[in-house]
């Protein structure tokens, strides 16, 4: 018995599939592909194969990673041609490598993600050096607010919500470029067990933040987030006080 780790890109038009779909998938694919994973005990056996955290509806990626067990060694590149001929287009595996049996699950790992936000602003006045300000004015806030659902309990009739800071969950956020109408902002957020910052949120924390300083925004601003385009870049993991992604990671 082998473990494979690879990372795959999930772009185009498979950004809409749900994680449940991808998974469905990976299974069909591996089927078709010959290839012979483990399968699970019970009543109803299915190929063992874990993801990492799972991607929002909408958003592309070029960083996603799996483990998958199989019953005998093969080439990685064997692997890897054999499924991407069977993986539709906008899902293509991309790098991976065997690791030993016992090393810690994916999801376990994951401490960072790592985005490229793409925003548009239909004001003409938008100046760079002024969102740049505005990004500091952000970031400096003593707290960065946003309000949550909490769990429901049994029985519980209404939804109850809370107060939470996520100003420790933003490891950085910085205006990239501008490119035609977009303004591209790079962020690395906390993901995991330690937390977990979606990057909408953030943008429209961002978007509140920004309205309160200029309230001529107030009535755009709403539409250019349904607008935003993002891609999660990469997954990573801290060692020796250095980021890794998934694969990278693994001795």
């Amino acid at each position: 018995m082998a473990l494979l780790r690879g990372k795959f890109s999930k772009t185009d038009e498979m950004k809409y599939i749900s994680h449940l779909d991808l998974v469905r998938l990976f299974h069909r694919v591996m089927r078709r592909a010959g290839i012979s994973p483990s399968y699970t005990q019970g009543f109803n056996p299915h190929p063992i194969i874990s993801f990492a955290t799972a991607l929002s509806l909408g958003v592309e990626s070029k960083g996603e990673y799996f483990d998958v067990k199989l019953n005998e060694e093969i080439p990685f590149q064997e692997f890897k041609e054999k499924i991407n001929e069977h993986l539709p287009r906008g899902i293509e595996i991309l790098e991976g490598k065997y690791i030993d049996l016992k090393e810690d699950s994916l999801m376990s790992m994951v401490e960072y993600s790592d985005y490229e936000i793409a925003l548009e602003f239909s004001s003409e006045e938008m100046d760079e050096l002024l969102l740049n300000e505005w990004i500091n004015g952000f970031l400096k806030q003593e707290t960065i607010m946003i309000t949550r659902k909490k769990k429901k309990k049994r029985r519980q009739r209404h939804q109850e919500y809370k107060d939470v800071d996520i100003k420790p969950l933003i490891k950085t956020f910085v205006f990239k470029r501008k490119h035609e109408n977009s303004f591209i902002f790079d962020t690395l957020l906390v993901t995991g067990s330690k937390g977990n910052l979606k990057p909408e949120d953030l943008i429209i924390l961002f978007g509140n933040y920004l309205c309160s300083q200029d309230t001529s925004l107030e009535k755009e601003f709403p539409l250019e987030i349904k607008s935003m385009k993002i891609m999660r870049k990469d997954l990573y993991h801290e060692v020796d006080g250095e980021l890794k992604n998934l694969i990278d990671a693994v001795k």
